[in-house]
């Protein structure tokens, strides 16, 4: 499983999308080198993914070949958004491909796949992330924006909240989560920031506290067994790199 975070870096007057991951990878061995963010042949975007890696690699994979043979998707006259549509129908076709081998006995449990997806659109003039996971409900991968990390004047804190867009005037900043680990990583964030930014002035939106917190997770000697390795760190620019 995994401990994953992306999310919107404010810089002054610039901002940058960043996903950080663990690096392990377990069933009844841990790997604890192994690549959980991908760029893809755009160069505008990446995805990051937890949950089952003999669904979520073939996906990803097959992604980032779907974008280098299709020129309007490569060379990112389709905006981020396109792409966010043709990954979920990919995902979708390979998904219903998946079935049971008739020669495995008694049930076997998958873990849920996750993926992050985000880029910057050159339509929107901004970052747009998106948290994808499978729907029972729907028998479809479903795309979901990603929260807003705002600060609440009337809980005197930083909280995420689910909308469209933030309140006027509000400074906010993107953030999603994935993994087992994702919610712990969500809730010691939330803590991080209240202490770190007791009132709304000192709040300019989320800076490097998402990968503080994925670092001190990596480093407590009673992390969770699922997470583990070196964090690693992909940035898109908005020159689009």
């Amino acid at each position: 499983m995994t401990v994953s975070i992306a999310w919107v870096r404010t810089i002054q007057d610039c901002e940058e999308l960043i996903f950080v991951s663990d690096s392990r990878l377990n069933d009844w061995r841990n790997f604890d080198t192994c690549p959980k963010i991908l760029t893809l042949p755009r160069n505008d975007c990446a995805i990051a993914f937890a949950g089952d890696t003999k669904d979520a690699y073939p996906m990803m994979l097959q992604l980032g070949l779907a974008i280098d043979a299709h020129e309007p998707l490569r060379v990112g006259s389709l905006d981020i958004c396109s792409l966010k549509s043709h990954a979920l129908k990919i995902f979708d076709s390979m998904a219903h491909l998946i079935d049971r081998s008739p020669h495995v006995v008694g049930d076997v449990e998958s873990d849920p796949t996750t993926f992050l997806l985000g880029g910057y659109s050159w339509i929107k003039k901004q970052f747009e992330l998106w948290s994808i996971a499978y729907s029972t409900a729907e028998n479809k991968f479903v795309a979901r924006p990603a929260q807003w990390a705002c600060y609440s004047v009337e809980a005197k804190k930083v909280v995420f909240r689910n909308m469209k867009f933030p309140y006027d005037g509000e400074i906010a900043s993107k953030v999603a989560f994935a993994g087992d680990q994702g919610r712990a990583a969500r809730d010691l964030l939330a803590a991080k920031l209240s202490t770190t930014h007791p009132t709304a002035e000192t709040y300019r939106g989320l800076n490097w506290e998402p990968f503080e917190v994925v670092r001190d997770m990596l480093r407590d000697p009673n992390h969770s067994h699922t997470i583990g390795g070196p964090p690693q760190l992909v940035k898109v620019y908005q020159y689009m790199r």
